[in-house]
């Protein structure tokens, strides 16, 4: 039975991010200094124009899946938990799956989210099972039925399942997000998309706002006291006139994934991937914010 139901979507980030200068966002401020006027008599000297300057292109390596950095997913990890991407020239899909084999995965052509998926599996190495699940498609929920496929530890899963009467097909990487070691205040700061932005405290209570929605909530680290990259997100809104409604709390997955900063071959941007609903799965929200 399918059953239409409402989206927020926090638009997924481009393939490449722009440059960013210095340590801010990469914005430049349209104000204008005025000069002191000269005095009568001094003299003017002509004088050749400044070159103009190019930004400094900021960014950091991405964390290496050869070498873990001690206490990552990669490193202390079961291998099946984690992050996991599909990516062409044209198309990105980032899963998340988390210690309890609850699964959850958006899908992009290029920044605008096609279909997203909510589920839980089962595993018995090298072999995933899908015990329960759904897909969204145009706003509307299809169950997903028929899951199955295998794993190899800490780099690929695949398998397919059914979904409107249609084979979906999953051939997913471990992604090298999985490497990088974190804390709690690793999330803290501000994070944004060109509509939707969230402040994260050290302890991982946050405010602000997704596509217009005004939010609150907590991010905190999956596996209390650990150093993976995995958060457990909780919402709610701020208001009852929105999507996301004061009074419910819409649960799910987040981790700091990395886009590639334009102008670089070497430096990535770090940003949160969050995939959340509610608990009846009447409203799912997704998004993708980068660190300011």
């Amino acid at each position: 039975m399918k059953t239409r139901l409402p989206l927020i979507i926090s638009l997924f980030g481009s393939f490449a991010l722009a440059a960013c200068g210095g340590g801010g966002g990469g914005s430049t401020s349209d104000a204008q200094v005025a000069a002191p006027a000269s005095s009568a008599s001094a003299p003017v000297t002509a004088s050749a124009p400044a070159a103009a300057s190019t930004p400094a292109v900021t960014g950091e390596a991405l964390p290496s899946l050869s070498a873990p950095q001690a206490g990552s997913t990669a490193a202390t990890g079961n291998g099946f938990e984690g992050i996991w991407t599909q990516q062409s020239s044209t198309s990105r899909l980032t899963a998340l799956v988390d210690p309890s084999n609850n699964i959850s995965y958006t899908s992009a052509v290029f920044s605008i989210v096609t279909n997203m998926f909510f589920g839980t599996m089962t595993t018995a190495a090298p072999n995933w099972t899908l015990t329960s699940g759904f897909e969204t498609l145009n706003n509307i929920l299809y169950p997903a039925t028929s899951g199955s496929g295998t794993f190899t530890a800490n780099q690929t899963l695949t398998g397919s399942y059914v979904a409107n009467n249609s084979t979906v097909n999953l051939s997913l990487n471990y992604d090298p997000a999985n490497a990088l070691a974190v804390s709690q205040s690793s999330v803290a700061g501000t994070w944004t998309e060109s509509e939707s932005t969230m402040t994260v405290d050290n302890a991982g209570g946050f405010t602000g706002s997704f596509l217009g929605c005004g939010v609150a909530g907590t991010l905190a680290l999956t596996t209390a006291g650990s150093s993976k990259n995995f958060y457990t997100m909780t919402v709610s809104g701020t208001t009852n006139s929105c999507t996301l409604r004061a009074g419910v709390t819409y649960t799910g997955n987040a981790a700091i994934t990395f886009l590639p900063v334009s102008g670089s071959t070497t430096l990535y941007q770090r940003t949160i991937v969050y995939q959340v609903k509610a608990a009846n799965n009447s409203v799912i929200a997704s998004g993708q914010l980068a660190k300011q």
